[in-house]
Parts: C-alpha cells; structure tokens; sequence
C-alpha cells in the first residue's frame, strides 16, 4: 500500500501545476537533507525552510529517502574526506574561519567535517541533476502526458471499470 501511494505522489508530483524548476529544487533539498544528519543544525535548518520556499514536498521526501539509502550503503565514507578537503584548503582557512563564526551559520554543525562533506556533496548532485530534472518532467509533460491521453486506444481503454478503479486508487477521487 505504501508503494501505491509514493506512485501517486510522483504522478501528482510530475502532472501538477509546479514548475520543473521547483521539482528539480524539491530534489536538491532532498538530496542534501538525506546526506547529512537530520537532527544537525543544517538539517533542521532545511526542513523549516521547505516550509518557507514553495518545495514539492513529496518529491523532496522521494529524494530524502533516496540520498538515505545511498548513506546507509555506504556513500557516506566520502563525506569526511570531502569536508576534510573543503576544511584543509589553505586558501579557504581565513573564509572558514570568518563563516564558521557567523551568528547563525554557527549552528549549522558545518565545523564538522562529515556534515560539511554530506551538504557539499549533496549541494553538488542536486546541482549536477537540477537540469536533466527540468528537461525530464518538461519531457513528460510534452509528450508522454499530452499524448497518451489524447490517444484514441487510450481513451477507449480507460472507460473499463477495473481501469476507472486503478485510476481511482493511483489518482484519487478528482478524476474517478
């Protein structure tokens, strides 16, 4: 059952009125949310802000659950090495020194190397995949979305009542 709802949500997610950049923003939250400690500063930072900027939740929750399982396989032996680096530069010494000590960025737990590596790395992939999101829910929306339901077989298909019935339970009660 849990999976039939997480279908649906994609699907809401992918046919809703949000802007491709919006979803591809959810995912970035997402991302950088699941590579690091939820109960850090950052984290929680970042689950009050979802509140504050309009994020697809649901998609953000996919790409939460998504960057935890890849943390519990084991990607999380990059982070201490990727916030040991971001740490060590030479060149970032002074710029650490002067942002580690801001009132609030105080308590984003970023002095600690495997947190900064999570949000660097995290920040990184959601920035890497931002664009081939957009094109993909645009894609989508153009030509699966449009085309399928304008297709004659298709609207023949649908007026069965086992399918009006998976339409019931993967859409809801708007299109039943």
């Amino acid at each position: 059952m849990f999976v039939l709802i997480w279908i649906r949500k994609i699907y809401k997610a992918l046919s809703a009125d949000a802007s491709p950049p919006a979803i591809a923003f959810a995912v970035l939250f997402g991302l950088t949310l699941g590579f690091i400690p939820v109960w850090s500063g950052l984290g929680l930072f970042l689950i009050a802000s979802t509140l504050i900027f309009r994020v697809q939740v649901s998609t953000m929750l996919l790409a939460f659950a998504l960057a935890k399982i890849l943390y519990a396989l084991g990607t999380s032996r990059l982070f201490l090495p990727v916030g040991e680096g971001l740490h060590a530069t030479e060149g970032l010494k002074g710029f650490w020194t002067w942002f580690l000590n801001l009132p609030v960025i105080a308590w984003f737990s970023l002095d600690r190397l495997a947190v900064l590596g999570g949000a660097a790395v995290g920040i990184a992939l959601g920035l890497l995949l931002f664009w081939p999101i957009c094109a993909l829910v645009n894609g989508y929306r153009r030509y699966v979305h449009e085309k399928v339901s304008q297709n004659r077989f298709f609207k023949w298909l649908t007026n069965f009542w086992f399918i009006k019935a998976l339409r019931f339970i993967f859409i809801g009660m708007e299109s039943a």
